[in-house]
């Protein structure tokens, strides 16, 4: 029954981005409401202390339009790492590249996947949900939290996000969207506690984010 559902869907995925093909000329390409380079660089009590630039290459092999990799280090020295990328047109002017294979060499392999509840969301609703990975290797953890923040959505699934980015292809003519990734190293093999202050951070940020980021209406 499962099989038979995720066949429907890929199904439905595949004439759906079919239809987007055939009207692409007609999608608009949204530009970012402010440069992500304008980021706050204290958030809550995490300070930037470093801020990674991407190669022309994998800019241009990703084709993403704004981005920023930064490293946030707290009073106890702790590091998080912070990735935004925004796309005008996702499919069109780039792609995102799945979350599960963007780890970080060496050896990390992913422990578990599930979805982890934020006490803030987005255009006035007070709930959201994204994905959050619990990377290993040998005996380190690091907490990935990351989310598809698009066009006044909170999008935790790859898949849903697949969908709503045909639907409003199709609808309102836009595939602008932003892939939002946090790490975060595990202190002493405290989890919960690590994937509670993630949470935290994260909450920070996709509050930060909406006056960057083109919401439900433009």
């Amino acid at each position: 029954m499962v099989l038979k559902k995720n066949t429907i869907i890929v199904i439905l995925l595949l004439f759906g981005t079919w239809l987007v093909v055939q009207n692409s000329s007609t999608v608009n390409a949204v530009p970012i409401k402010q440069q992500l380079a304008s980021f706050p660089k204290t958030i809550g009590q995490w300070h930037k202390v470093h801020a990674t630039t991407s190669s022309a290459e994998v800019v241009e092999m990703l084709g993403v339009d704004d981005e920023i990799h930064y490293t946030y280090q707290n009073e106890e020295g702790r590091l998080i790492t912070l990735y935004v990328g925004y796309y005008k047109a996702v499919g069109v002017s780039g792609a995102y590249h799945s979350p599960k294979n963007c780890l970080p060499g060496g050896g990390w392999g992913i422990d578990s996947i599930q979805t982890f509840p934020l006490r803030t969301g987005i255009e006035g609703n007070s709930r959201s949900e994204v994905s959050e990975m619990l990377i290993r290797n040998g005996n380190k953890y690091q907490i990935v939290l990351y989310w598809y923040q698009n066009r006044g959505r909170i999008i935790a699934s790859e898949y849903w996000e697949k969908i709503y980015l045909v639907f409003d292809a199709l609808r309102i003519r836009r595939r602008d969207g932003t892939f939002v990734r946090i790490m975060y190293t595990v202190p002493n093999d405290k989890i919960v506690e690590a994937s509670e202050e993630a949470g935290k951070f994260a909450e920070l940020v996709m509050t930060n984010l909406e006056s960057y980021l083109p919401g439900k209406k433009i």
